[in-house]
C-alpha cells in the first residue's frame, strides 16, 4: 500500500531559508530542504523562502548572532528591572473613611508610582487580582518578559 511521506523528497530537492515562519515547514531563518515544486511554486513567490546560498547562509549567521546578542541584552535589562524591583514599597496615601479606601488603588496608580522612582514597568505586568480598596499592606506580583517575575509591597496609609 503507498503511503505519502511529508517530508521527504525523492528526487528533485531544494535546499531553502525561511523568510517567515511557515506552517509544518518550520520557523523563520531555520534551513529547510523541500520539494523542487513546492519551493518554486509556493514558497519563493510569496516570499516565505530564499534559495540557499552560500553568501544566504553567512547572512544567516551573521543574523541569528546579532539577534542572540540582543536577546541577551535585553534579559540583562529584564533581570536588572526585577533585582530592582523585588523587595521594592511602595506607599500611597488616599483618602479613606474607616478604613475603606474613597475610590480604589489600580494597577495604573502602581504604574505612575513606580514612574515617579524612574521605574517603568507596564501596567499588564502588574498581578492584581482586584482594585486595592483598603488602608493596610498588601503584595502585588510583576509578570516581566522573558518569564521574570518580582513581588512588590504596596503600603496604603491614611491621607
Amino acid at each position: 500500500m503507498f503511503q505519502f511521506r511529508h517530508n521527504l523528497c525523492y528526487n528533485n530537492c531544494m535546499k531553502i531559508i525561511l523568510l517567515e515562519d511557515v506552517k509544518n515547514i518550520g520557523q523563520k531563518w531555520d534551513i529547510k530542504e523541500v520539494s523542487d515544486g513546492y519551493a518554486r511554486n509556493f514558497l519563493l513567490p510569496k516570499k516565505f523562502a530564499e534559495i540557499a546560498t552560500d553568501a544566504g547562509l553567512q547572512k544567516i549567521d551573521k543574523f541569528k548572532k546579532k539577534e542572540a546578542a540582543k536577546e541577551k541584552s535585553e534579559l540583562e535589562k529584564t533581570q536588572a528591572l526585577a533585582d530592582q524591583l523585588q523587595g521594592k514599597a511602595i506607599v500611597i496615601k488616599a483618602k479613606n473613611k474607616g478604613g475603606k479606601l474613597f475610590g480604589s488603588i489600580t494597577a495604573k496608580d502602581l504604574v505612575k508610582e513606580l514612574a515617579k522612582e524612574k521605574i517603568i514597568v507596564p501596567a499588564k505586568a502588574l498581578t492584581i487580582e482586584t482594585p486595592i480598596r483598603e488602608v493596610g499592606e498588601f503584595e502585588v506580583g510583576v509578570k516581566l518578559d522573558h518569564g521574570i517575575e518580582s513581588i512588590i509591597s504596596v503600603i496604603i496609609e491614611e491621607e
